[in-house]
This record gives structure tokens, C-alpha cells and sequence, in this order.
């Protein structure tokens, strides 16, 4: 056992309550993985969709409700009063989301692994998977974590709770404040990844982009004129000065903009790998980055751009297309009351609130806008390091704050 390990002796067992949802999942693993590290800690990971499939619909009084509606209902009407209900309303609430086997399972895994309550820590990521993290490590008496600002039950009912700096979240004892997103980006995982990719596809040239494609929600787009007006002009460049492009998409990418990168493809031989991430469940993001010269990503995922940055890159960030809608018009007024000190800057949302946590990364050398073509032709053509240099690692960071707390045997509350 190395030294690390026998320091972080009081943390025995990690527990993942998963929601499913890829870049939740991640930053909880990502965390995780480093507790594991740093501790020898076992990791268990328990889905709350698994135990919940057979929920009846009525049972939350809501006939044929929708999954969607369920979460809404459970977060918003009954998270709000868990924290503060003794532990017979918590096990009647985990009753009603039909997740009393979630517990049970908690329970024989915590058994049979011989950890004592005390050394066991359940972490989740995302709002609804908070609940069920807060309420299965509050009735089996363990600590518990949660990665982001969970809505309806806040950050104080956790013993830690692992924040982005962009939420503006008060400071508290049991709260780490991050740069980026936590992820699961470590340099053996992308040599791993880079290897086999680079057997199936390999690099021609010796400058090779990695390219990462989000896609639309309630505050971006991609649209097919977006990328006629930036992606088309980068195949263009990379094509007449022979570089390599390795493209992955997310599941939010539109279709027709799917559609026209595979016929791009056929047009630009320079597209030596295009991922399709809405037809293959494969995730090439780790191969890209250990192929990669060059990283560039949409301003849409502030994960994707940590993942670059944690995996070395200063990453060149392209713009995309903004939904115009009312809440826009909000948002800048939000942004103005804030600048002028009227309001504070925890009120801050939407897209602004985007581009703040992308300008942080940029003060710090580790993202670079993108905004013309000749932006992009000197981000391509070495004007500055494509490669930051710096210690840059979210995940191993909140895990080092975890292990000292329980070091001493503490909560960080």
C-alpha cells in the first residue's frame, strides 16, 4: 500500500448513486477514481433507474405521469422538504420513488465489504440523483457528496459538496469551489484510448485536431448554417495544409447536422475519423485527446472544454448559434443589473453565466476563443502553445479535500 493510501485510511468504501446521464456519471467517476487512488477506497455504483423501472405510475398520485414529470415531482415538491424530515418520512419518500431495493442493496453491499458506516461516503452528480444519494447515506448513517448545486435540496445538507465556480456558491466549510467540471480524464486512460484508435485510424499528418461537436439545448444551437460558416472553412484549411481531423459529436447534436458531416466526410478526406455519437456508443473523446495536436470544442459544454484543459490542452473554443427567445433578453438585462452592482452575481444565468466559467479558463491559459477565421488559422498555425502545461485536474483535487477531511475523522461541514 503506498504512502497516499495509508493516509486517507478513513475512507473505505465509495458508493455512486448514477442517474444515467453521461456527463453526470463521469464527474462522479472521475471523482471517485481519485478517492480510490488516493485512499485504496472500493468504488460500488448503484443506478437509480434500474431500481426504480418498475415504479407504478400512480404511485405518487399522478396518473400515467411522464418520467420527466416524476422527476420534476419528486425534486421540486418533496426534495425540498427531505433535509429537513427525520429518517420515517425519508424511507416513505424513498418508498414512493419505488427505490426501497436501492436501499436494500446499499445495505448488503455495505455489509459484505465489512466497512463500517463511518468510513463509507455516497457521492452522486445531478439534482434527482442527489436525493436519492442524500436519503440512502442519511438512513444508513454514512457521509454524503454532491457534485454540482442539486435544485430543491441546496448544498447544506451535504457533508460535501464539490461546486462550479460559475454557480457562485456561498462560501461554507462543506463546499469546494471548482474551475471546471470533474471528469474521468487520466493520462493512462488516454493512452489506452489513443493506442486503439490510432490502430483503427491511423494519423497521416503530423498536425492532428481533435474536434468536439455539443449540440442544442435550451440556450445554444447547431445549426446546418453554422456549420457552413465554421466548420466548413476549418476542413478547408486543414485540407490544403494536410492536417488530420478527428471528429466526435454528442447525443445533442441535431440530425441534419449529422447528416452533413457524414457527407462532409466524403468531401474531405482530411476527416481521417467521424463519431456519430446519436449511432455508436463508443466514446472516443480519451483516444482523441492522446492523438490530438490541436483541441478544439462548441462553447455549449463547459465538461467537454475541462476535459480538454485536464487533459492538457488550451482549447481553442468556437462559438455557436444562441436560441433568441425572451429569456435572451433577460439574461443581458440580469448581466447589466449585475455589472452595475444592483444585483449579485449569483443571479446570474444562462448562457452568460457560460461564457463567465469560458473566460475563467481562458485567464488562466487553458481555453482560447475562436471567433474568425483568422483566429482559427493562427490557434492552427502555432502563434501560441496548443498545449497549457499546467496542473489542471478538478477531480483529483476534490478528492484530495474529501481524503483530508476524512483523515480526521470529520465531516467538512
Amino acid at each position: 500500500m503506498s504512502k497516499s493510501q495509508v493516509e486517507g485510511k478513513n475512507l473505505k468504501a465509495v458508493f455512486i448513486i448514477s442517474d444515467g446521464i453521461r456527463g453526470h456519471v463521469n464527474q462522479s467517476r472521475g471523482v471517485a477514481h481519485f478517492l480510490s487512488e488516493l485512499t485504496g477506497c472500493r468504488v460500488y455504483e448503484l443506478d437509480i433507474n434500474e431500481a426504480t423501472t418498475n415504479l407504478p405510475e400512480a404511485s405518487l398520485g399522478h396518473k400515467g405521469l411522464s418520467a420527466g414529470l416524476k422527476g420534476f415531482y419528486l425534486l421540486k415538491v418533496l426534495g425540498r422538504r427531505l433535509a429537513a424530515k427525520d429518517e420515517g418520512f425519508i424511507r416513505r419518500w424513498l418508498a414512493r420513488a419505488g427505490a426501497l431495493s436501492l436501499l436494500d442493496r446499499a445495505k448488503n453491499l455495505l455489509d459484505a465489504s465489512g466497512v463500517k458506516q463511518e468510513n463509507a461516503l455516497f457521492l452522486s452528480a445531478g439534482s434527482i440523483a442527489s436525493l436519492y444519494c442524500f436519503a440512502l447515506a442519511r438512513l444508513l448513517k454514512c457521509r454524503c457528496a454532491t457534485i454540482m448545486t442539486p435544485s430543491g435540496l441546496g448544498v447544506s445538507p451535504f457533508d460535501f459538496a464539490i461546486v462550479p465556480k460559475h454557480d457562485c456558491p456561498k462560501p461554507a466549510c462543506n463546499v469546494y469551489v471548482t474551475l471546471g467540471a470533474p471528469n474521468m480524464v487520466t493520462p493512462q486512460k488516454i493512452r489506452s484510448e489513443a493506442d486503439a484508435l490510432s490502430r483503427l485510424y491511423p494519423p497521416l499528418s503530423h498536425k492532428r485536431i481533435g474536434l468536439l461537436l455539443g449540440g442544442s439545448d435550451g440556450n445554444y444551437e447547431l445549426t446546418s448554417r453554422w456549420v457552413g460558416q465554421t466548420l466548413e472553412p476549418l476542413f478547408e484549411l486543414a485540407s490544403r495544409e494536410g492536417m488530420d481531423l478527428y471528429v466526435t459529436t454528442s447525443r445533442r447534436t441535431p440530425r441534419d447536422v449529422e447528416d452533413m458531416l457524414r457527407k462532409m466526410r466524403d468531401r474531405y478526406p482530411c476527416i481521417r475519423y467521424l463519431c456519430i455519437a446519436s449511432c455508436d456508443p463508443y466514446n472516443p473523446v480519451y483516444g482523441i485527446f492522446g492523438l490530438a495536436t490541436h483541441l478544439l470544442a462548441t462553447e455549449d459544454s463547459v465538461s467537454m472544454i475541462s476535459e480538454a484543459a485536464t487533459a492538457g490542452f488550451c482549447v481553442g473554443v468556437l462559438p455557436v448559434e444562441r436560441k433568441k427567445s425572451l429569456k435572451r433578453a433577460m439574461e443581458g438585462l440580469c448581466s447589466f443589473l449585475i455589472s452595475t452592482k444592483v444585483l449579485s452575481p449569483k443571479r446570474l444565468f444562462g448562457v452568460p453565466k457560460f461564457v463567465l466559467a469560458i473566460d475563467e479558463l481562458c485567464s488562466l491559459g487553458l481555453a482560447r476563443w475562436i471567433k474568425s477565421a483568422s483566429e482559427l488559422r493562427a490557434f492552427l498555425n502555432g502563434d501560441s502553445p496548443a498545449k497549457h502545461g499546467l496542473q489542471f485536474c478538478e477531480a483529483k483535487n476534490a478528492a484530495r479535500w474529501i481524503v483530508s477531511a476524512f483523515e480526521e475523522g470529520e465531516t467538512a461541514r
